[in-house]
């Protein structure tokens, strides 16, 4: 007989997970982390802290396959000597598209990492913004009011491009967990819903020669994409847009 636990129902950045739990319907705190899963008792699980879950009224403990916890991500673990292909259906933690893994680890470039984050889906939603040039940082974190969780996540981007003073003159790589940002901006996906927002974004970066897209897996531990997503969860729970520039 296969091994089991519990499951229950919560509310995550742009929708609903599993998360693990014992018969009570109380998360299990693994060394302050929480397994959940996008279907219940998938063996493919992740990890957050519990203060960013909130579980669906109503909801209960569910019997479901036993989770098996992923290994904790270390930021400069076995990275792949060569990038894969966005869409290539290959599993893995990154992947670059327009550019290198040399492009993806030049300090020398501008690196804009976004995140975007909502409260259900359409609902209460922010954007993340962290820059990075030469020894310079700068923080946004800005309040959208009610939309998705694909207008905040271009918006995290929108909102880096135009903090940058242009003319552009270095290479600009920028981080994303959002494959859908990457389809309509750099891979010619057809924008059905949010083109005004698109279009502005396309336009921007016409003006920007040789830029790089760097997919991430999100909510693996990496260190700035975690920060874009605290930034933009920052905005939603005070309702207000900051920024701060960092040396």
């Amino acid at each position: 007989m296969s091994e089991t636990s519990f499951w229950r129902r919560s509310w995550f950045k742009s929708g609903k997970v599993w998360v693990e739990c014992d018969s009570t319907g109380q998360p299990i705190d693994r060394d302050g982390k929480v397994v959940f899963a996008y279907k219940k008792g998938d063996k493919r699980t992740y990890t957050t802290a519990l203060s960013r879950l909130r579980p669906v009224d109503g909801s209960t403990a569910e019997e479901g396959a036993a989770a098996i916890p992923p290994q904790p991500s270390r930021g400069n673990a076995s990275k792949p000597s060569a990038a894969s292909p966005i869409g290539s259906g290959e599993r893995s933690n990154d992947e670059i598209f327009g550019g290198s893994r040399a492009d993806v680890e030049n300090p020398a470039a501008i690196h804009l990492w976004s995140d975007g984050a909502c409260s259900g889906n359409p609902g209460p939603a922010g954007a993340g913004t962290v820059l990075l040039f030469g020894d310079r940082r700068k923080e946004i974190s800005t309040w959208l009011g009610e939309g998705t969780n694909n207008v905040a996540e271009l918006v995290a981007v929108l909102q880096g491009l135009e903090a940058l003073r242009l003319p552009v003159r270095r290479r600009l790589v920028v981080h994303t967990d959002s494959k859908y940002v990457i389809g309509v901006l750099a891979r010619g996906w057809k924008a059905r819903a949010n083109g005004e927002l698109v279009q502005q974004l396309r336009e921007h970066l016409d003006g920007i020669g040789g830029v790089v897209w760097h997919w991430v897996r999100g909510h693996e531990g990496v260190e700035l994409n975690e920060r874009c997503d605290a930034l933009a969860r920052l905005a939603i729970e005070r309702r207000e847009s900051t920024v701060e520039t960092l040396l």
